[in-house]
């Protein structure tokens, strides 16, 4: 029994050592816990490749402080050898993760900031198309003309103006295949919250409102073991006009974004920090015509939105060494080299989220309650991601490449309502499918105050 014990411990020692050292080798940093950048390396320095480099035999020098013909050979070259000299495969295999995320993440935040910023606006105007003088009737998208044009709640008081808002939060995820961070991937997960704010005013048949908005993504770029955090603040002008059965509606703003990435050096697993900011730019149009029968009103509808996102030239801060670099001196000749750490130069990007809808909408009129189901075929040109170009081999002998999104599919519905007079508002909620190596769950609602 005490054989038996003995045995049975024993092999749960190993099993637990077994477990630590592959959860330690997992993440552990590279070879030789120097940083991609140091000026150390000589053979893989990001971009800085060399076509030529030396490895010492000793650190013996001759009388000028140059290593002796005899104390150096040259990787590659006639006298190697055949040398096993240690050239690195810390840095140079992966693409995507020595990407910063502003590379892969940009053109799905934008597209994101542009869906929110519409539907808010185009939500509020169905809305305000259906309401009536009285307060009686049902709001939502049961569109009724009125003899003098439209209505909203109450509008007799300051001018006729109303108050809306608009508070909506979506999760996304690429899922794209994902193995390690040095094998390619661009798979990542966070979520989007948004809100905007507006007053307008009816013109007869037509409707005007300035709004404010603003999109905060919190995203964990799981490619390069890093995150990234966009803030989109825009404001806008919007414009409907609605007579008989048809009905016409366009915007345009503008705003600002900050950006904040972090990734890990692949060498020594230090955190590289970059920020910068960007100007930001949409416009949305849409068309719709309204068919109603009793209490049920289908509505469907073509509709076109676009954002342009300008992200301005950064500086990927590396982080200094800590401490004595560990290897082989015949690979790393401290006494000859300099061994600070180069930070990364990251490129401006144009960015582009452009999207092309038909839609469907089916409403029930309730009274004061209006449930609804919407349905739309999004065809897109979001600009794709890019990542760095491999300087070596991974075994991946079909490497990933960035996600292609083109069409997809919008599936969800809602309730507006009313309470009194002078108060009216409504939740959505629903998903996009069919987008390649994509998930998205959404879920809003929105408030608006007559006066």
């Amino acid at each position: 029994m005490k054989l038996k014990r003995f045995l049975t411990a024993s092999l749960m020692a190993l099993i637990t050592t077994a477990m630590v050292f592959s959860i330690n080798a997992a993440s552990a940093a590279g070879t030789y816990g120097i940083s991609c950048k140091n000026n150390a390396y000589g053979m893989q320095l990001g971009s800085h490749y060399t076509d030529v480099a030396y490895v010492y035999n000793s650190v013996n020098k001759g009388a000028n402080g140059t290593p002796n013909a005899s104390e150096q050979y040259l990787i590659g070259g006639p006298n190697d050898a055949n040398a096993q000299a240690y050239v690195g495969n810390d840095c140079i295999y992966a693409g995507s993760a020595d990407t910063n995320g502003t590379a892969v993440v940009a053109g799905d935040v934008a597209r994101l900031a542009v869906n929110a910023i519409v539907g808010a606006v185009s939500n509020r105007i169905d809305m305000a198309y259906a309401a009536k003088n009285s307060g009686a009737s049902a709001t939502g998208l049961s569109f009724t003309t009125q003899a003098d044009g439209f209505s909203m709640s109450a509008n007799k008081i300051i001018g006729g103006l109303s108050f809306w808002a608009d508070m909506g939060s979506s999760n996304v995820e690429n899922t794209q295949s994902y193995t390690n961070v040095r094998l390619d991937s661009m798979n990542f997960d966070g979520d989007a919250t948004s809100y905007s704010i507006g007053v307008d005013k009816a013109f007869g048949n037509a409707l005007v409102g300035v709004l404010v908005s603003n999109l905060d993504t919190d995203i964990n770029t799981t490619f390069n073991s890093g995150t990234y955090k966009q803030e989109i603040s825009t404001y806008g002008v919007y414009l409907a006009y609605k007579t008989g059965m048809f009905q016409i509606d366009l915007g345009t703003g503008t705003g600002d974004s900050d950006i904040t990435t972090t990734r890990k050096d692949l060498g020594n697993d230090s955190v590289i920090n970059g920020k910068t900011t960007a100007d930001v730019e949409y416009t949305h149009a849409r068309v719709a015509a309204t068919i109603s029968r009793g209490r049920f009103t289908l509505v469907p509808s073509a509709a076109f939105r676009t954002m342009d996102v300008e992200i301005k030239a950064f500086t990927d801060d590396r982080g200094d060494e800590q401490g004595t670099i560990t290897g082989d001196g015949q690979i790393f000749s401290t006494g000859n080299v300099t061994t600070g750490v180069t930070d990364d130069a990251i490129s401006g990007r144009s960015i582009t989220s452009e999207t092309v809808s038909l839609g469907m909408v089916l409403s029930a009129n309730l009274g004061n309650l209006v449930p609804y189901v919407d349905f739309s075929y999004d065809s897109e040109d979001t600009t794709k991601a890019v990542y760095k170009n491999e300087a070596g081999t991974d075994g991946n002998n079909a490497e990933a490449k960035a996600s292609d999104y083109d069409t997809s599919m919008r599936i969800g519905g809602g309730l507006n309502f009313m309470l009194g007079s002078h108060v009216s508002g409504g939740v959505r909620a629903g998903q996009i499918t069919g987008r390649d190596d994509w998930k998205e769950s959404y879920m809003s609602g929105n408030i608006s105050i007559g006066f």
